[in-house]
């Protein structure tokens, strides 16, 4: 085989696995990518998964039907968190009005708390 001829041969193979290993890691960012953005909007879909049962609390909080209640007076309601846990929590309705120098607050582990307002 002429000497020319091995050349062209290499050369041609060297550019077909630069063309090769280009489309290669091309493909991979590609991929890589995908699996990212996979992620980010899977979480993003996390983050209002709770969304139904957080209005279905307002609704039953506000709304005209009483939660189920107790001999005490105390009303109870079952949720699920984002993780599918379940959470029993115990309400009691009271009709305050409240002035100008007056907090919201409720009972948490047996301790009054002073209700934050949301920034």
């Amino acid at each position: 085989m002429p000497e020319w001829l091995e050349i062209v041969v290499i050369v041609a193979f060297a550019i077909g696995a630069v063309f090769f290993f280009a489309k290669y890691r091309e493909t991979a960012a590609a991929l890589h990518e995908s699996e990212r953005m996979k992620a980010r909007l899977s979480n993003d879909l996390n983050r209002y998964r709770d969304v139904p049962k957080l209005r279905a609390l307002r609704d039953a909080l506000i709304g005209v039907k009483a939660l189920p209640t107790d001999d005490e007076g105390n009303e109870h309601l079952l949720l699920r968190d984002g993780d599918l846990q379940l959470h029993h929590l115990v309400l009691r309705r009271e009709a305050n009005a409240l002035g100008k120098e007056g907090t919201a607050s409720y009972v948490k582990d047996g301790k009054e708390v002073e209700l934050q307002e949301l920034e």
